[in-house]
């Protein structure tokens, strides 16, 4: 591939198990090492994801904002159209996309669609290779698939690792946990500690303090307070007044997952990274195994052949990461590009 400096480099293919850089040297086994011919990223995987990996890597963008790498976009036609994550992009930061070539481009934002989480970009045309589309029906647990890296220099390699379905919708939370002694009588519910990776705590709420009100909702029980706040989605905002002492003082949360605030106390949780800001709430998903980070959502996830199966949508925990099939992410495109035609005449 070409770098941004405009030199050569190669593709590098990277193995779900023991991740490493592929050199074209030959490996030097040690007597505890798996000979090199029989690893995941050995030269037979290597060969048999050539076409595919360049493949992906023509069709793949890096998308920034302020500079940093937020996500991957995906080339879905000759005319510059470009399918990413909508919830990694902020409304109000510039955005800036990094080209195959390494080209520096600056595409505009035409529609988003909350459902999926998809947002469609353009860029001028002739940037990047459009997909080759391929049938996620066809696909069954154990298949090879394979899916660039948030710096789109490198591929992964995984396999599908799980059955094709939804993945239902999952409330926000405060990251508080509460005293068990409420008065339903008396406004408020007493805060009694945080989880590991509060949003509230982040915010200066603390031990003590009373929740009075929910957007404008009074608050009396831990019920209450839990019925409020389930009405809510992961990353929404949402208004909160507590009483400290005698002062009424209001917050704006964002909420978070569960699992981001309170499984964080799992070992396992805090070596598997960060996830996905959304992560749950798709209607239908395949799911694999490629340790994607969520920069690189967005992204296209391809076959064996090159072709487009899915669209990297979200990195859910440790084993796993969701991507959308090519049918419901093509169909969403349509959509989006009808809605953003409409809309300029």
């Amino acid at each position: 591939m070409i770098t941004k400096g405009g030199t050569l480099k190669p593709l590098i293919l990277a193995g779900v198990i023991g991740i490493c850089v592929v050199h074209s040297s030959p490996a030097q086994n040690s007597p505890d090492e798996l000979p090199s011919n029989l690893r995941l990223n050995g030269a037979e995987t290597v060969r048999a994801f050539g076409a595919g990996g360049e493949a992906a890597r023509l069709s793949t963008l890096t998308i920034l904002q302020d500079g940093k790498n937020v996500a991957l976009a995906t080339a879905i036609d000759p005319e510059g159209h470009l399918l990413t994550k909508s919830s990694e992009l902020e409304p109000d930061a510039p955005l800036s996309a990094v080209s195959p070539s390494g080209e520096k481009l600056q595409p505009i934002i035409l529609g988003r669609d909350p459902a999926n989480d998809l947002a469609l970009l353009k860029i001028p045309p002739g940037k990047a290779v459009p997909v080759d589309w391929g049938n996620p029906d066809l696909l069954i647990q154990g298949n090879w698939v394979a899916a660039m890296t948030y710096t789109a220099d490198s591929l992964m390699i995984g396999v599908i690792s799980a059955t094709r379905r939804e993945i239902k919708r999952r409330p926000g939370v405060l990251g508080v946990t509460l005293d068990p002694n409420d008065d339903p009588d008396e406004l408020g519910v007493a805060i009694d500690g945080f989880g590991p990776n509060s949003p509230a705590q982040k915010k200066g709420m603390q031990s003590g303090d009373l929740i009075i009100r929910v957007q404008d909702k009074d608050i009396k029980s831990r019920r209450e307070l839990a019925d409020a706040i389930s009405q809510f989605d992961p990353m929404d905002d949402v208004d909160i007044k507590i009483l400290r002492g005698e002062e009424g003082i209001p917050f704006t949360v964002t909420l978070n997952y569960k699992s981001n605030v309170f499984d964080m106390l799992d070992r396992n949780q805090r070596m598997s990274g960060k996830t996905s800001r959304r992560k749950a709430g798709f209607s239908d998903v395949l799911q694999h195994e490629l340790p994607l980070t969520p920069q690189a959502m967005g992204g296209p996830l391809v076959n064996l052949q090159g072709q487009t199966i899915g669209i990297n949508i979200a990195r859910a925990d440790r084993v796993t990461t969701f991507a959308l099939p090519a049918t419901l992410a093509n169909r969403v495109a349509g959509q989006l590009k009808s809605a953003a035609d409409k809309a300029s005449q």
